[in-house]
């Protein structure tokens, strides 16, 4: 295994923008081995490393003058053969050309899979040194990011430097070749979902592993696909779900050498197709394993599912399942999402019925289970002035909902209703349903719609018009109704918007996943597993130290 090969790919995954820089690098990497990538007589090129030494107290970088570069630079050089790691060599060179002892200092890892992984590479020309016999070639070099209390006296190496000085941040900038490398300095100061997602995986080993997901194809997903994608390689399959795929989300996910497929619940979306030959953890959204999870013998090592309506379908076969089980659906991390969900939706809602010049506020609204994400939908409407009428079957939920201020419907009476939110995930509707219902009254869907509406005989009776993408009309001889954005939940109209709290869920599963390879032992058989009360609170302390 090439230490170097694995830092180069890793470090690609975090800047897919240099991806073409480093492509020569990686063909010397397939042909030489980690020895001759640090010959310094390998004139093609080879590693360096160098560090970035920053006080805390006043935002300098500590540069030396080079003697014979003629100008300001990070301490840095060649990597020895007795250097553990490029990351050592760093270290090392900076204590030698300046005396500073990498044990007063805080590394600031750029990568929490894979320590060696640098915040910066720059490749870049070293003239010819008729002095020392080399010819002209380049150099890798490999940028660690530390920082310093204080600054503190630098005990320069004459040979390698004339003098010192601790420089503004601010006026880097403006040296030639370390503009864009700041940036990334201020970038890895920031906050960072991908660095929060990794570090949930810290420390666990994957290797043998393969991972199939079933994810939504949109901006909220990219991190957690590519954290993914960082330890699993070529051994992941994301599977897309249908009605929630951005063209430009899949093309770029693509480019950054991640295999995709589309989800289905029909027949072929098998083991076969799927390719399960080997240790392989099942990462779901919606129950679409839930048939595969019946086959026994079969190499999965644990199935972890996101949502309600998915792990009832586990529930409802849970005796004929052998493999661990897992869910973040009840898991209190997952509330934020689901409120913040339903509130989209709302929002989704509202930005289709603009189009028909329509506005929710003069409508009379139901929604139809009063779970997590219905709590949001009707907590939304609330907020925009509108009082919705709620229809749960669970008497305590029924409570809470008229003490948040809604109204009460005991049973399907729709005669009056203009707009149905219906968010159960356990066929809310059915044809009898939709006979019930007024003319023009609007159906929104919170969970995947076959899910949550019972089509049988619903084409046999009513006419499919397209009216738009986001509008189809049913209609029969006794009525018709609207269904929004073909039955897919209405925030995806929107790019559903949940900002860093999406994380939490993301974080749950993940940390599922590194829990259970490092502790087989925890899954208890023939039963939906969670998380432990400590494992959600260092979830959760870990999401505060990183975002606020």
């Amino acid at each position: 295994m090439s230490i170097y090969k694995d830092i180069v790919e890793g470090y690609q995954l975090n800047n897919i923008q240099e991806k073409d820089k480093l492509n020569n690098v990686l063909v010397q990497l397939n042909e030489k081995d980690d020895q001759e990538m640090i010959n310094r007589k390998n004139f093609i090129g080879h590693f360096t490393a160098s560090a970035f030494v920053i006080s805390k107290d006043n935002r300098r970088l500590l540069m030396v003058h080079h003697n014979i570069l003629k100008r300001y630079l990070q301490p840095g050089g060649h990597i020895d053969k007795n250097d553990r790691n490029p990351l050592d060599a760093a270290k090392r060179e900076l204590f030698e050309e300046t005396g500073i002892d990498s044990e007063i200092l805080t590394y600031q890892c750029a990568e929490p899979l894979n320590s060696l992984i640098p915040f910066n590479v720059s490749v870049h020309k070293i003239p010819e040194n008729k002095l020392k016999n080399e010819r002209s070639h380049y150099h890798y070099d490999l940028q660690y990011l530390f920082y310093i209390e204080n600054e503190v006296d630098v005990k320069i190496d004459s040979n390698e430097s004339s003098s010192y000085e601790w420089i503004q941040l601010d006026n880097v900038k403006d040296m030639d070749g370390y503009k864009e490398i700041i940036k990334k300095i201020e970038k890895l100061e920031a906050a960072s979902q991908e660095r929060f997602l990794s570090n949930m995986l810290k420390g666990a080993s994957f290797e043998d592993i393969s991972c199939i997901t079933v994810q939504h194809i949109i901006p909220s997903t990219i991190p957690i696909i590519m954290t993914l994608q960082k330890i699993f390689g070529h051994r992941l399959l994301v599977c897309a779900k249908p009605n929630s795929v951005d063209k430009m989300v899949w093309h770029k996910l693509e480019n950054m050498g991640v295999r995709l497929t589309l989800a289905s619940r029909d027949e072929y979306f098998n083991v076969d197709y799927l390719g399960i030959k080997s240790k392989t953890i099942l990462l779901d959204i919606g129950g679409y394993f839930a048939s595969i999870a019946q086959i026994p013998n079969l190499p999965i090592e644990c199935i972890i599912e996101d949502t309600e309506n998915g792990i009832q379908k586990y529930e409802n076969v849970i005796d004929q399942i052998e493999y661990p089980l897992f869910s973040v659906a009840r898991n209190p991390l997952k509330k934020n999402e689901d409120y913040l969900v339903g509130a989209d939706i709302v929002f989704g809602t509202d930005y289709i019925l603009h189009q028909k010049n329509l506005l929710m506020q003069y409508m009379q609204v139901v929604c139809i289970g009063y779970g997590k994400i219905g709590y949001g939908i009707c907590t939304k409407l609330r907020e925009l002035g509108i009082r919705p009428k709620v229809l749960e079957k669970d008497s305590m939920r029924t409570i809470q909902a008229v003490r948040d201020g809604c109204d009460i419907l005991l049973e399907k009476d729709f005669k009056n209703i203009d707009l149905i939110f219906c968010a159960t995930g356990s066929k809310s509707l059915d044809i009898l349903d939709f006979r019930s219902i007024k003319d023009g009254t609007f159906l929104v869907s919170a969970t995947s719609s076959d899910d949550e509406f019972n089509y049988s005989y619903l084409l046999d009776e009513y006419e499919e018009i397209v009216e738009t993408s986001l509008i189809t009309r049913y209609e029969s001889e006794d009525n018709y109704f609207y269904l929004l954005n073909q039955g897919t939940p209405t925030n995806f109209v929107v790019n559903s918007a949940l900002g860093n709290y999406i994380l939490l869920v993301q974080a749950a599963i993940l940390y599922t996943a590194k829990k259970f390879i490092e502790d087989r032992e925890m899954a208890i058989a023939k039963q939906v597993n969670t998380l432990s009360d400590e494992d959600n609170y260092n979830i959760a302390k870990q999401w505060l130290e990183e975002f606020c």
